[in-house]
């Protein structure tokens, strides 16, 4: 079964709701939601308090985002109704995004950098001609908002919440061999080759694949995995009022326990993930299982060109239970700490990173190895989520986590706390699965 989540016109687009005065705020409002009452509709968390409905003015139009520019200390683009719209762009971050892509002359990459209440403060998709990459590139945001490669091991984190939530201990032990570059038969069952034992927190934070594989063929079974991949939004209509066509995942899970149930669950094959829902997948661990509603627009100028109202945040949803959330989060800050990324953070991070790294070579349409990073920081009281995807040729200058570390560099360099800011205007080889 294929689900393609696609958020297009219609009711996201034409009910962006504003407040009518720039200065009001609502209140933060959690949705909780299991997979069935995200189907039937959310139910508030107990005590939180709804938003009050304020006037609302639609935008009843899409997007222009070809057409943004700069001007002053904010982005605008215009909607095709002819009114324009005030970004939630960060210039620094946007122009940092746009810097590392061109550096990284990838043929296909994206970067989005996010607020954890959802706000888009980094948008940016780069493309070349020629196959191999090089340093004539051109922007395309829509690598930032379609899917357009495999999850690869960021995947792991959807099975490993799967797994916590079905009350597996994310430190116990499980004994294993190989799994660094595949998933195969014998690494599904206790076998005499079993001469390493180590935890799903370890698994996750290395990446390594037979103790992933070998957890869910023994704990899970596909329609458990498929669930929880559901609840998190992977299995339902992306959130947000981006007033512009986006896409945060494609599903295709096997429904036979199979070794290729263990692959998938690894990140070999069966979903496929935009940038944009890396960013929104890494936001929610960093709300302890929280998911918010990602927004572009900050607010539509009024016909005489002054600022008008602000859009409506919405409601926060809850799609995982917190404590799974948590066991979720060190994993990733074990993978900046000692995994597969701590190279890159362990000792050059300036504030702690949480994480996922990802790696998948694919043929179609052409060769890429996919080089992925997705994570938040600080990882005890995040202030930016950074989702990064470089679709690189054989020879490559940046990896998705490197590119990420200065992403989150740049963000925290000026002692910006983008939690808590108002709406305002060498070449090498990638050899493993991870």
């Amino acid at each position: 079964m294929r689900r393609v989540l696609v958020l297009t016109g219609g009711v996201l687009i034409a009910g962006v709701a504003m407040f009518a005065s720039a200065g009001s705020k609502p209140d933060r409002t959690v949705v909780a939601a299991s997979s069935a009452a995200m189907i039937s509709g959310p139910s508030l968390v107990e005590g939180a308090k709804p938003i009050s409905a304020p006037a609302a003015v639609a935008v009843q139009a899409e997007l222009m985002l070809d057409k943004i520019e700069r001007v002053g200390d904010h982005y605008e683009a215009p909607l095709a109704d002819g009114r324009s719209a005030i970004l939630t762009l960060d210039p620094k971050l946007q122009t940092t995004a746009e810097e590392l892509l061109d550096e990284a002359r990838a043929p296909r990459g994206a970067i989005v950098a996010m607020a954890p209440d959802g706000r888009i403060l980094a948008l940016a998709g780069r493309r070349t001609d020629d196959n191999k990459g090089g340093k004539d590139g051109k922007l395309d945001w829509h690598l930032a908002t379609d899917v357009w490669a495999p999850a690869a091991s960021v995947f792991k984190l959807v099975t490993a919440s799967a797994l916590v939530a079905g009350g597996l201990d994310p430190d116990e032990k499980v004994a294993f061999h190989g799994g660094i570059r595949s998933v195969v038969e014998s690494n599904l069952k206790d076998d005499k080759r079993d001469s390493n034992k180590e935890s799903l927190l370890y698994g996750v934070a290395h990446s390594n694949n037979a103790i992933v594989g070998k957890l869910a063929y023994q704990h899970l079974d596909p329609a458990q995995l498929d669930r929880v991949a559901h609840d998190i939004g992977l299995g339902g209509p992306l959130p947000g009022s981006l007033a512009l066509p986006a896409t945060f995942a494609e599903l295709t899970l096997p429904h036979d326990k199979t070794v290729d149930f263990a692959r998938a669950a690894a990140g070999f094959a069966g979903s496929r993930l935009s940038v944009l829902g890396g960013a929104l997948l890494a936001a929610t661990f960093a709300d302890e299982g929280n998911q918010p509603m990602p927004r572009l627009i900050a607010s539509i100028k009024s016909s005489d060109g002054s600022s008008g109202a602000n859009v409506d945040p919405g409601a926060l949803k809850r799609v995982l239970a917190e404590n799974v959330a948590k066991a979720v989060s060190r994993m990733m800050v074990g993978t900046c700490n000692f995994g597969s990324a701590s190279r890159t953070f362990g000792k050059h991070a300036k504030v702690t990173v949480a994480g996922k790294t990802g790696t998948l070579a694919t043929n179609t349409p052409f060769y890429m190895e996919h080089s992925w990073f997705v994570g938040y920081a600080p990882a005890e009281k995040p202030q930016i989520i950074v989702s990064v995807l470089f679709g690189n040729p054989e020879s490559w200058h940046l990896r998705g986590h490197e590119a990420a570390r200065r992403m989150i560099d740049s963000a925290m360099s000026d002692g910006t706390d983008h939690a808590d800011v108002a709406d305002a205007p060498a070449k090498r080889r990638a050899k493993r699965h991870r």
